[in-house]
């Protein structure tokens, strides 16, 4: 057992955004996070609640002694600005991660605001083994998605897909508590996880504990005493005690360690290779039908999907001809030049609000510029007016999200991830759509950039309810710029797949490394 000091990386960032709020600098995209995490997170509105409570106390009791010393006028108003701030956001606190991000909140009641936003949920389960249990009042089934909830488990075993990518195998009789993307809190029996790379930083939370993966597969026992046993099956974890006497520094644990956590105490146990609930040999997650272009050889304008041999086709702006390509992550690659060059293809299933995912490769020049309004949209369908499209493109609205991050519009709804794509490197883009009869594009859309789970920065809802068109078009976006121009794209695209069905995070990765998701033969 190490007891190195955690590494900075280790600082949740919530903390950065609470520092964000109490020195007065929240920009706008501070805020855009600082409510999807609230929305999100119970224990950050808890932390924010209690931070703005203490900012609020401290603003009252000394601008008084600010305002009477009249020797630095400019903190007196400062500490003033902060009070009504901080009591503002306070009376704010329990409705604030409940409005819809990217929405106006003064063109409707707080009713109409939350019937915009519905609920968001976290992880699927991915398999069940004589599982008898429920999540609220819903029996456990595969696939069955999970929201911030409790999850019972009375015996059997039961395995959950988080959409960062964490997988936990829960052992009957047990208790999850699902918090958010990457955060669940057991409250008693036993759970292993497996944490990819892409979901690094997980955390379970136990009655005795704080455990933040760096990289693991580990397995925690809470038992009736409240007692949590940790053993770490690979890689690192980082570990703290809670409640007692707790207050010391995290520790790091590495591959066969093990301790033992209550009452505010750490101690080292043996580590015992059979630990009960160790991590289960992977599943073949279902393949859903799909068609993918990967633009390595062209029938003149023309190439053909590997599975269905549905033809895309190279439509210049003006004249005919073969179409540029360029060295991509996988063979060659499909050039835009931004002067109204695109490519069209027929394909099935892409209408409605059923489940699918889009996956390609995608480079930006690093001086791309928002104000080229004509050089954004990479790949849609639907219809040429607003309620009926269903398409990606990049992020140009400087007031909606991370300017150069991948945007999702559905009708006039949005979401907007984190990453600036605007490097004139290569991008794996893969969005899900998780699909349904009360599907919304701010809940039920999933976006991964390089088999990361995007943060969102920003988020309008808008039911998913595509037009029944079967024509996608790549390098293109359907609405219309300044002075009605037709929207194009400048850059690269490669191995664009469409999945009748939403992939999970290990399948995102996997396609993202191998180009497939079919098994190699041996």
């Amino acid at each position: 057992m190490s007891t190195d000091p955690p590494p900075q990386s280790c600082r949740d960032p919530f903390d950065d955004i609470l520092d964000a709020v109490v020195s007065g600098e929240v920009s706008p995209q501070h805020n855009i996070l600082l409510n999807d995490t609230l929305r999100s997170d119970p224990e950050a509105r808890r932390a924010y609640i209690r931070s703005l409570a203490f900012e609020a106390m401290l603003a009252q009791e000394f601008a008084p002694l600010e305002e009477v010393t009249r020797v630095a006028p400019v903190r007196s108003n400062r500490w003033r600005a902060a009070a009504a701030v901080a009591a503002t956001l306070l009376m704010a606190a329990t409705l604030a991660w409940q409005l819809p991000l990217g929405g106006n909140p003064s063109a409707g009641t707080a009713d109409n605001m939350l019937d915009q936003a519905p609920e968001i949920t976290h992880a699927v389960i991915t398999a069940l083994d004589e599982a008898n249990g429920r999540f609220g009042h819903v029996a456990l089934s595969q696939g069955l998605r999970l929201a911030e909830g409790t999850l019972e488990l009375d015996s059997g075993v039961v395995e959950i897909t988080f959409d960062s990518g964490a997988e936990v195998t829960l052992e009957g009789p047990a208790r999850l508590q699902l918090e958010s993307d990457h955060k669940a809190r057991l409250a008693a029996g036993r759970a292993s996880a497996h944490v990819p790379e892409p979901a690094r930083g997980f955390v379970i939370h136990t009655p005795s504990s704080y455990i933040r993966d760096l990289g693991t597969a580990f397995a925690v026992d809470v038992r009736d005493d409240r007692e949590t046993d940790l053993q770490v099956l690979e890689g690192e974890v980082e570990v703290s005690a809670t409640g007692g006497r707790a207050g010391e520094p995290p520790t790091i644990l590495r591959q066969r360690e093990a301790v033992r956590l209550a009452d505010g105490g750490m101690r080292s146990i043996n580590f015992r290779a059979d630990t009960a609930g160790a991590r289960r040999q992977p599943r073949n997650a279902k393949i859903p039908p799909s068609v993918h272009w990967s633009f390595d050889s062209w029938d003149g304008d023309s190439t053909s999907d590997a599975s269905r041999g549905l033809l895309l086709k190279f439509q210049p702006k003006q004249g005919t001809g073969a179409p540029a390509t360029c060295d991509g992550p996988f063979g060659r690659a499909l050039h835009f030049d931004g002067q109204g060059d695109s490519a069209r293809a027929e394909i099935p299933n892409t209408g409605g609000s059923q489940a699918r995912t889009v996956a390609c490769w995608v480079r930006l020049q690093a001086d791309a510029s928002s104000a080229n309004a004509l050089s954004h949209g990479i790949l849609g369908w639907g219809g040429k007016r607003a309620p009926g499209k269903w398409q990606l493109v990049w992020n140009q609205a400087q007031g909606e999200g991370a300017v150069g991050a991948l945007r999702v519009e559905c009708g006039e709804g949005f979401v907007i991830g984190s990453t600036d794509l605007r490097d004139d490197r290569w991008h794996h883009l893969a969005v899900v759509c998780l699909g349904g009869p009360k599907a919304n594009v701010a809940s039920h859309v999933r976006l991964y950039v390089d088999g990361r789970l995007e943060a969102l920065t920003g988020r309008h809802p808008h039911k998913i309810d595509a037009a029944a068109s079967r024509s996608l078009a790549l390098g293109a976006c359907f609405g219309r710029g300044a002075n009605r121009a037709s929207l194009t794209f400048m850059g690269d695209i490669d191995e664009v797949h469409v999945f009748e069905g939403p992939l999970l995070p290990g399948q995102i990765e996997r396609l993202m490394h191998r180009n497939s998701l079919r098994q190699a033969k041996p």
